[in-house]
């Protein structure tokens, strides 16, 4: 009865729009209370727009990892009186999050799975019927470990946990480039060409690609890793961090 009192209390929606660039609102209808996940810096007034729609309660802004192909949001829309910015980088955030620590969003309860291969801060938030992978696993591909702290043996590694999930679970990724909304485990262990490579040759496929870097990567990187503002001091850890 709990776990279906609690998909009964989900908000779960994309907010831009399907844009390649994919941010996540992850709410209780109960208790109105919310976290947005991965946003974009000019995106902000959008989810300020949002909240304020269905009068959404801001507990966090979570970033999945490092971003290097945009702006992040995650610091401007955690002003948000009582909010906290929360995963990655660790330099930015108010509180970075760990491997097997909960969220608690109201009636929802949102894991967290340290995902690294990607950068070395990747996250993935997993919920009773869906997972957020960040840039780990994506519709038909896996995230490129060739930017700053990539590393191809844990993305492998990563990659291999998400496949222990049941094949139901629903794939939301960070990012897709096909106008696709989501996947399912069970879909991506069959077509997905990355997660049927072995280790040996998913290490070397991701080692030997040169793929265009990211247009807007120096200026990505230099933003979303700076430190916080001096004389800004992090707000009391709430409650619903476990």
């Amino acid at each position: 009865m709990a776990e279906e009192a609690s998909v009964k209390s989900l908000i779960f929606e994309e907010l831009n729009g399907g844009a390649s660039c994919r941010t996540y609102l992850i709410a209780c209808a109960r208790t109105r209370e919310a976290i947005v996940v991965d946003p974009v810096l000019e995106l902000v007034p959008v989810y300020l727009q949002r909240l304020g729609r269905d009068r959404l309660q801001l507990l966090a802004t979570v970033d999945t990892h490092t971003h290097a192909d945009h702006l992040s949001g995650g610091r401007e829309l955690a002003r948000l009186p009582g909010a906290l910015y929360v995963g990655a980088p660790m330099a930015a955030v108010d509180r970075t999050l760990r491997d097997g620590e909960y969220m608690n969003v109201g009636d929802i309860r949102v894991k967290v799975w340290a995902s690294p291969g990607h950068t070395a801060d990747g996250l993935v938030l997993l919920l009773e019927d869906r997972v957020l992978t960040g840039d780990t696993l994506l519709i038909g591909s896996s995230g490129r470990t060739d930017l700053p702290s990539g590393d191809a043996e844990a993305a492998y590694a990563s990659l291999d946990r998400l496949l222990t999930l049941p094949s139901h679970m629903l794939v939301y990724p960070a990012h897709d480039y096909g106008g696709r909304t989501f996947s399912t485990i069970g879909h991506e262990r069959v077509t997905n060409p990355r997660l049927r490579m072995d280790r040996a040759a998913f290490i070397e496929e991701m080692n030997t690609r040169r793929m265009v870097p990211p247009s807007r990567l120096a200026e990505s990187l230099a933003y979303n890793s700076r430190p916080r503002e001096a004389g800004e001091t992090a707000p009391r850890e709430e409650a619903f961090l476990i």
